[in-house]
């Protein structure tokens, strides 16, 4: 799974397209005027934009193997969220100095009141999702996760009434009967699994707050309060188990599931999202729903109810007719 983004903050008027939730920026880049040297400039662009969607597609490949790395080191959860947490945090500030071409942080900023919230509250999500990915079905997870945007949505328009356009409601209700079938489908299978469905519901709700609070402080340095999160997620897991209790494989494993689904992802998507337009981004980006159970099933034979297969359509459908709606109204 990926992180909330500032693309995937809303621009002042509102929420027209809600998006899967990742890092990076987007925009619509601007075209050169119809003159005879546009040739060689047109011919770059498409190539850009070929770059670009392959990045994006690679970056939801990467958030796609979550489920995957939860399922190859099935041990204690606190050691899982320790060694995770230790390295995405780190491969994400690695991020963050490659991006500003300077070593150290801005730690004033992340430390203010909104970035010690994001952090505290990313944490917290942090060890939801581990605790869901072990508790119930990949797939019944990444279908409740993919109603970030609506929650987000709802949430901005209770706090601080931000409008959300009609589509977006009607969108929201239809994910939110999805995931009502997909919880329903989890009750035959026993009280883990409701449990487990539950904690990705936390977990989607506190990424939800984090992109309204980044909504309403931009400021805050997003990559470093994400990679302070791992490490926080980290300290809190220490004293919960012996993370050494893990074997070499299985630290490498757990190494490679915090590169690979936070920096790595995060990283991909930044360089692919910001050759393309947003629509088309989270379009693309819609890709790591169907992939994530797809993963388990291929290696773990891991089958899904035959509720989540309902409601995971319905929550895809509302997410494709709203980002459809959007590339159909842009130029």
């Amino acid at each position: 799974m990926g992180e909330a983004s500032d693309d995937f903050l809303p621009p002042k008027r509102g929420f027209p397209l809600p998006t899967l939730p990742h890092f990076g920026g987007g925009g619509l880049a601007q075209r050169a005027s119809m003159t005879n040297a546009t040739a060689p400039i047109s011919t770059t662009s498409d190539r850009s934009v070929a770059i670009g969607i392959a990045l994006v597609l690679s970056s939801a490949v990467a958030w796609s193997t979550a489920g995957f790395f939860a399922r190859m080191v099935p041990i204690d959860i606190w050691v899982v969220v320790f060694w995770r947490g230790i390295f995405g945090g780190l491969s994400i500030a690695a991020l963050a100095m490659i991006e500003k071409r300077r070593f150290g942080f801005d730690l004033k900023a992340a430390f203010s009141l909104a970035g010690i919230a994001l952090i505290l509250i990313s944490a917290t999500g942090k060890i939801a999702f581990l605790y869901a990915l072990q508790n119930t079905s990949v797939a019944n997870v990444t279908v409740i996760y993919a109603t970030l945007p609506f929650i987000t949505a709802i949430l901005a328009w209770l706090w601080f009434r931000e409008k959300a356009e009609r589509r977006t409601l009607a969108g929201s209700l239809v994910a939110g009967a999805g995931v009502v079938v997909t919880v329903v489908g989890s009750t035959g299978l026993g009280g883990g699994h409701l449990l487990g469905d539950l904690a990705a519901l936390f977990m989607t709700f506190t990424m939800a707050l984090m992109t309204v609070i980044m909504r309403r402080h931009r400021e805050v340095p997003m990559l470093e309060a994400a990679a302070m999160s791992g490490i926080l997620a980290a300290i809190i897991a220490f004293p919960m188990a012996d993370p050494f209790t893990a074997t070499l494989t299985e630290i490498g494993w757990l190494a490679l599931f915090g590169i690979v689904t936070q920096g790595g992802g995060l990283g991909i998507y930044t360089m692919g999202a910001r050759r393309l337009p947003s629509a088309q981004a989270a379009l693309l980006s819609a890709s790591e729903v169907p992939m994530s159970p797809l993963w388990v099933w291929i290696f773990f034979q891991e089958v899904p109810a035959q509720e989540t297969f309902i409601g995971g359509g319905l929550v895809l459908a509302a997410i494709l007719w709203n980002i459809g709606a959007e590339l159909r109204k842009r130029p």
